[in-house]
């Protein structure tokens, strides 16, 4: 796997697949998604390309003083591996980077730095400042520019709706059990002594 932290540089000119998140937790609903990519991009013989963010968008923002991580960028990108992903973009992220509107974060980040064929939009994705991209703006846009977009599903554990909000609720409470079946692996598997930071 091929890890690019983004600079003014970065170019991707192999054709690529492309799924854009923060991805906190990996859990299963994320490992589907990434399931997804990564076939879809073997079977139109491009590159799949994860993009993502550090810090998180909420350390940066700080609008939710609970806010924790479930896990760090390293043991993010060990899940990305094995999950067979090719590439994975870290933009850094900043309150400047959350003004740009969802049309200027796209053209600028993603279409003049990658050679984007297809475009994997998890359920309830939005982007750009405030939030306002949304899949109705992200399809418009690739139109616009001949790309694909794949919209995802919302996965599901006994019609419970994986997302990491939940998660972090379960960890809070120390309900690791329920947070394990939504992550799809052990809170244990980096760090058996202190996994989480709300645990230090």
């Amino acid at each position: 796997m091929n890890l690019k932290h983004y600079t003014n540089s970065l170019h991707l000119l192999f054709p690529s697949v492309i799924t854009v998140g923060s991805f906190d937790g990996v859990h299963l609903g994320h490992q589907a998604l990434l399931q997804q990519v990564t076939f879809y991009a073997k079977q139109k013989n491009c590159q799949s390309v994860l993009i993502t963010f550090d810090p998180h968008p909420q350390q940066a923002l700080q609008t939710k003083p609970n806010f924790f991580l479930i896990n760090t960028l390293e043991q993010k990108i060990t899940l990305f591996e094995k999950m067979g992903i090719d590439t994975v973009v870290v933009i850094p992220f900043s309150k400047t980077l959350s003004q740009k509107s969802a049309i200027a974060f796209f053209e600028e980040y993603i279409l003049t730095r990658i050679n984007v064929k297809a475009v994997f939009m998890g359920p309830n994705h939005h982007f750009g400042k405030q939030r306002e991209g949304n899949a109705e703006t992200l399809s418009q846009l690739c139109a616009t520019n001949g790309i694909e977009i794949i919209s995802t599903q919302e996965y599901k554990v006994n019609e419970i709706q994986v997302r990491s909000t939940l998660i972090r609720k379960y960890l809070a409470q120390k309900d690791f059990q329920n947070a394990e079946k939504l992550m799809g692996h052990s809170i244990y598997t980096f760090n058996p002594l202190n996994p989480y930071s709300f645990n230090s």
